[in-house]
Parts: structure tokens; sequence; C-alpha cells
């Protein structure tokens, strides 16, 4: 079984399946890649645009952890370890609408391909995001249910690790 199909397997019918799966794609450095953090927020950020910057650890039911970093600029990064315990990351793009309720996240994936997801932060400083039942082309869920992958903020850090493999958008 490849690497691409352990980790799929690990977490199919999620948004992280494809983006995980894409690990077995050709990869670069991160050194050139990696974003450099903000100095100061853009002037149309909100208190909650910027909570969300920074890493945020989470794990699936199946037990597979990964850590998504938002980074400024609507970047995206999801990071996690390969079968052969390298760090590698997948640049994407994020935008947020922070008016609705739950909040709407849209996850670019590629140039052609978006997920559609809710989330929400909680008082307790986590993020709760629909990933179960999300793929490109689906419509956004109304809802979080009680599938919701709950993500801690581990860091506010925005850069990728110098030694983490990126693949591009």
């Amino acid at each position: 079984m490849s690497n691409s199909q352990m980790i799929g397997k690990a977490i199919a019918g999620s948004l992280c399946f494809g983006i995980l799966a894409s690990f077995n794609a050709s990869l670069n450095p991160a050194s050139a890649a990696a974003p450099i953090i903000a100095e100061a927020a853009a002037p149309a950020a909100s208190n909650l645009d910027q909570q969300l910057l920074g890493q945020w650890q989470g794990t699936v039911p199946s037990g597979q952890s990964f850590t998504f970093v938002f980074a400024p600029e609507g970047k995206l990064f999801l990071m996690a370890k390969g079968p052969d315990g390298a760090a590698r990351a997948k640049e994407m793009r994020y935008k947020v609408n922070l008016g609705e309720k739950p909040m709407h996240l849209d996850v670019g994936l590629s140039r052609t391909e978006t997920v559609e997801t809710v989330f929400e932060l909680t008082a307790e400083g986590q993020m709760r995001l629909q990933l179960q039942g999300t793929n490109p082309g689906q419509a956004r869920p109304d809802s979080l249910n009680d599938q919701a992958t709950v993500f801690k903020k581990v860091s506010e850090a925005t850069v990728l690790p110098a030694d983490t493999q990126v693949i591009g958008f």
C-alpha cells in the first residue's frame, strides 16, 4: 500500500483526505516557500482574524494528528509527518466569512478545487472545524456536528519549521 493510500484510508471522507494524499507529490524545501510573520495586522483584520493566525493541532477519529498553520494573506498550510517521519506541508489558500453563524471557511486545495465548510472558536480557545463529509464541489454544511474536529492552538507562529518539505499550491 502506498504512502498516500495509507494516509487516505486513515481519514477517508474528510477534507484532509485529499490534502494528505497529495503528500506523495514531488516536494520542495520550505526554506524559500515559508511565509513570513506579518509585523502588523492588515487594517481590515478583525480580532477573530488575528485569533485564527497561528498553528492549530487536531486529531481525526482514526488517530492521525496534523497541524493547520493559518498564515497572513490567506495562506494555509496542512502539516503532518509522513510515513518516513519527515515533516511535510501542503500549501493552500483560505478565506473566512466571520459574519455567518457558524463562521464559513473556504479552503482552496488548488487553483481549481475549493472545499466549503464551517467552524467556530470556543470559549476555551479551541477551534471546532467540520471536516467530516466535506469535499470539493459539495455544498457547505449548515452546522457543526458531533464529529467536528477539535483543534487546539499550539503556537502563534505562522512560519513552518525550516526542515519542512512543502507541496506548493
